[in-house]
């Protein structure tokens, strides 16, 4: 078994957060976003050559509602992708850009019919689902910069009616349900992304910014950040699982929320700019440790196949 057949969905997580994390850094050094711009280019790559070489293992993951909602990221991923070529490539920019949007659209529609509307199971509810139905927000953070104006903000309010109602079924899930397998734990850190997300989708898309509006949703989202990285600690020690990818985008994102707010809002914060330095690093370190933890995965895989051989 070849790394390309090995590469599991949810390693799109990854790839979001890796494309997402270089233009948080882009003000520190502009190669830093080329860094992480260009590994997780490479993981986009082998995911593409995985659909492509093996499309019959990527139809059986389709069956598993936790994967088919984790793949919402590599939708994500592309929007965010665009924003790496619109200075030099802007046509090829716009065509990532809009591929992604339509991709997350047929998703959200495939898993609406699918795992709703046909095959509802409370146990398979997990935190994912707001990748699908949350993560349509990403076309909001994105459009501007291929100066859409007119339909950005409608990417904001569909997440966020999304959010409204999806939200109340996970907690119920989580409270009714509590008993959760090791493999989808992590999960549960996906929770720090979801007003993150949308504060972010608010800033680039809202014509008039409510301080309030923003003051509430970014109170949330720091309570749920908090939660998350308090999971974050006691799930550390885990045996890995692809789902380790949860670790990394809800935290580059809430880091990105903060910088939102200190650009748009109070850049003289000297409180903001703390948690902005804090959040920062954190999402570092936790991109480049699930970086480091996936490659010894493809490696001990690796050992395995020759070891059985």
């Amino acid at each position: 078994m070849n790394i390309i057949e090995k590469i599991p969905i949810p390693i799109s997580g990854l790839i979001l957060s890796l494309f997402s994390l270089g233009n948080l850094l882009q003000d520190i050094h502009p190669y830093l976003r080329y860094l992480f711009g260009v590994i997780g280019a490479i993981f986009l790559i082998l995911m593409i050559l995985k659909v492509i070489f093996y499309p019959e293992n990527v139809k059986n993951d389709f069956k598993n509602p936790v994967i088919v909602s984790s793949s919402g990221t590599f939708s994500m991923s592309l929007m965010i992708l665009s924003t790496y070529f619109i200075s030099f490539m802007p046509t090829f920019a716009y065509a990532i850009w809009i591929l992604g949007i339509g991709l997350h659209i047929m998703l959200m529609i495939y898993f609406t019919y699918r795992f709703i509307i046909h095959d509802f199971d409370i146990n398979t509810v997990y935190p994912t689902y707001w990748i699908v139905f949350v993560g349509i927000t990403m076309g909001a953070i994105t459009a501007n910069v291929h100066g859409i104006t007119e339909i950005d903000f409608i990417f904001f309010l569909i997440g966020f009616v999304s959010m409204l109602i999806t939200t109340p079924l996970i907690f119920y899930r989580y409270i009714r349900h509590p008993q959760v397998p090791d493999m989808n734990k992590p999960l549960i850190c996906i929770f720090t992304a979801l007003f993150s997300i949308l504060i972010v989708g608010y800033l680039n898309s809202a014509d008039i910014i409510s301080n309030t509006f923003l003051l509430i949703l970014y109170s949330i989202a720091c309570v749920f950040y908090i939660f998350a990285l308090l999971k974050f600690i006691s799930y550390r020690n885990l045996d890995f699982y692809p789902s380790f990818s949860a670790f990394t985008f809800p935290f580059v994102i809430s880091a990105l929320a903060t910088k939102g707010i200190v650009t748009k809002i109070s850049n003289s914060n000297i409180i903001l700019n703390s948690v902005l330095t804090i959040e920062t690093l954190i999402a570092v370190f936790l991109v480049v440790y699930v970086l480091v933890r996936y490659i010894k995965f493809f490696k001990n895989s690796k050992k395995v196949e020759i070891n059985s051989t």
